[in-house]
């Protein structure tokens, strides 16, 4: 096992984990709890906010399961505790692998788990995870009314407004994840190309047949494919 797992899995890590981890549950529990007073308050019968609960729950299970892939993807290099503390709150794989990409190469080492990948370097990696999600909640906190009267005014004036920045953002989010793999290269091409395939083959499956069921499974999906060409990939023609 390398150096750094040691570290990476520590019971100390787990145990913060742990808290964060009760800390979403117990403000989840809370939300619910507001909310079925509010229903309550607002006339609503209990059979149909436990229905609407059924629901949710329900619904909510196949949208998980592209972050526990997730989690069993990056629990190996960024180590057990970190992964699962991580993905609870955020839920974001790509970003917490491109953070803790950054970390790294900030350090001098090329890969996650690569050569070079101290326990320093693994410290390093987790603080820029954690502290470049932290700025977004906070200029959330801060600023939240005066973004939100600003983007109201933008949006009353032109109502094609927010769709174009909304796309305008996710686009540069996925032109930042995708210059990666192409600049790159070789497996991380390969791994990025099947995975795009498999979700055009999705996509064209819910237009064309109308399989809207399978939109919830397409991001797990192209997830698997990647990850299956990768080990093919690598197994056939090394790394």
């Amino acid at each position: 096992m390398n150096e750094y797992l040691g570290f990476a899995n520590a019971p100390v890590l787990m145990t913060a984990a742990i808290v964060v981890v009760i800390f979403v549950a117990l403000q989840s529990t809370l939300f619910l709890v507001v909310a079925l007073r509010r229903g309550a308050h607002a006339g609503m019968s209990r059979e149909r906010m436990l229905k609407a609960f059924r629901t949710g729950a329900t619904t909510s299970v196949i949208p998980t399961l592209p972050i526990v892939v997730a989690l069993l993807a990056i629990a190996p290099v960024i180590g057990v505790p970190v992964s699962w503390m991580r993905l609870s709150v955020i839920g974001s794989a790509p970003y917490e692998l491109m953070a803790a990409g950054i970390g790294a190469k900030t350090m001098g080492v090329d890969s996650l788990g690569g050569a070079g990948f101290t326990p320093t370097v693994f410290a390093n990696a987790v603080w820029i995870m954690c502290i470049g999600s932290f700025w977004s909640i906070m200029l959330v906190s801060v600023f939240y009314k005066g973004i939100k009267k600003r983007y109201a005014l933008k949006a009353k004036a032109d109502t094609r407004w927010r769709e174009v920045m909304t796309g305008a953002c996710f686009m540069g989010v996925f032109a930042l994840f995708m210059a990666d793999p192409i600049t790159t290269g070789g497996t991380a091409l390969v791994t990025f190309a099947a995975s795009a395939v498999a979700m055009l083959v999705c996509l064209a499956l819910v237009v064309r047949l109308r399989l809207d069921g399978l939109k919830e499974f397409a991001l797990t999906i192209s997830m698997l494919a990647g990850m299956a060409v990768c080990i093919l990939w690598t197994s056939v023609f090394g790394s």
